[in-house]
């Protein structure tokens, strides 16, 4: 009896020892797999932006003034900045029990021929709590039928839009508006040109970006092109994602659910390109 009861115990713990390794290696491979599609869809972010950029027009973007009435000298001396990049910025929300401060929450990209919009993965990722009346931006414009559309709850969008317009919405009537304080929470580019392609989302549900960068475009010495700095986070909405408290990173296994955990991920991307027009 002592002996079969020593080798039911053997059997035991071997088979608990092959069960935990068994999930250890499915662990694994689910947090490979993320890991996997994280890297693909950005290099595929990178190569959307990259054409974008290269393909934009070299007006200068002190033009662009002219489509709000505010100081054409504070463009000039600034060549029209705001008009490529808006971010706008929030210190109310919580992941996993944490209070982020400062945080990025959405924002626009224009690089003159196409226009990205984007909502941080703060809105749905899992483990967080955003503040009462926060909500991800919207776009409101007129589709090539000149009917009035509205895309909502978006991940990142792009949209054709070769005179900045989306970025330019931004500031209404005075180029020295601050965007932080004063946006309203919807890119209104109904009073500009039609929209002569349909806005496409470029994430799926799982995935969104935490933050979206641009430099200010640096003219080179013959004038004949721009070259950015850009870079942007992608990441999951799972897993009690994080780049603020602790860099990038994904919330310890023991503040979310295990599972959560194993399908979470950050990378951010970095790249430098010129635009050398249409």
């Amino acid at each position: 009896m002592v002996e079969i009861s020593l080798s039911i115990a053997l059997i035991a713990v071997l088979a608990l020892a092959i069960v935990f390794i068994i999930l250890n290696t499915i662990a694994s491979f689910r947090r490979g797999l993320v890991l996997n599609d994280i890297n693909t869809t950005g290099m595929a972010l990178v190569d959307d932006l990259r054409t974008s950029v290269q393909n934009s027009s070299l007006q200068p973007f002190e033009s662009d003034c002219q489509k709000v009435n505010g100081n054409r000298t504070a463009c000039v001396s600034d060549h029209a900045a705001k008009f490529v990049m808006v971010v706008k910025k929030s210190s109310d929300f919580t992941v996993a029990g944490k209070k982020l401060n400062d945080i990025p929450i959405y924002g626009a990209f224009c690089t003159g021929k196409y226009s990205y919009i984007w909502n941080s993965g703060y809105f749905w990722a899992e483990n967080t709590t955003k503040p009462n009346g926060v909500n991800p931006v919207k776009i409101t414009y007129l589709n090539k039928n000149g009917a009035k559309a509205t895309k909502t709850d978006f991940r990142l969008l792009k949209i054709r839009d070769d005179s900045r317009a989306v970025c330019v919405s931004a500031f209404k009537s005075n180029y020295n508006t601050n965007f932080q304080n004063t946006f309203a929470g919807t890119f209104d580019i109904t009073s500009y040109a039609r929209v002569s392609e349909e806005p496409i989302e470029l994430l799926d549900q799982s995935l969104a970006i935490y933050n979206l960068t641009a430099s200010k475009p640096a003219e080179n010495t013959k004038g004949d092109n721009w070259f950015y700095n850009v870079s942007f986070i992608l990441g999951t909405i799972k897993g009690g994602a994080n780049i603020k408290t602790s860099g990038k990173s994904c919330s310890a296994p023991n503040d979310v659910a295990t599972e959560a955990f194993e399908y979470c991920a950050i990378n951010k991307f970095n790249f430098a390109v010129q635009a050398n027009g249409d």
